[in-house]
């Protein structure tokens, strides 16, 4: 199994296809921009099973990819939805795969409001995945 391979196709993914902001990346070096607006791209890996016997059994990963979009306060809500759409499409029934990661699955994704903080408006965009993987 490669959770380091899971990481690299879902920011590989993100990366060639949300180009609107800067994004962070989770242990990465990232300078805030001073204006305009930002993302975030985290990835939580939840439970795991496996799911099928035999000579090649199947596993399941499940988690969630979090894409949290900041936007200057007091500036609406307007741009930050727009980018959560944006996120939506990226991810919303997409399945991919990179290296030894096996099958990822992304389910339909859905947004949370999280409010201002330190000057940002945040929105995350929360997407269900699975990754299946015959060993």
């Amino acid at each position: 199994m490669s959770f380091a391979d899971e990481r690299k196709a879902i920011e590989t993914r993100f990366a060639a296809n949300f180009t609107a902001l800067p994004v962070q990346y989770e242990n990465q070096r990232f300078a805030m921009p001073a204006t305009g607006g930002w993302a975030r791209l985290t990835i939580r890996n939840a439970g795991a099973g496996q799911i099928s016997t035999g000579s090649s059994p199947l596993h399941r990963y499940a988690g969630v990819i979090l894409a949290d979009v900041f936007m200057p306060e007091e500036t609406g809500s307007q741009a930050a939805r727009a980018h959560a759409d944006t996120i939506e499409a990226i991810f919303r029934r997409a399945q991919f795969s990179a290296g030894s990661s096996g099958t990822i699955l992304c389910r339909t994704p859905s947004i949370t409001t999280v409010g201002v903080a330190d000057g940002w408006f945040q929105v995350q965009v929360s997407v269900p995945f699975q990754r299946d993987r015959i060993f």
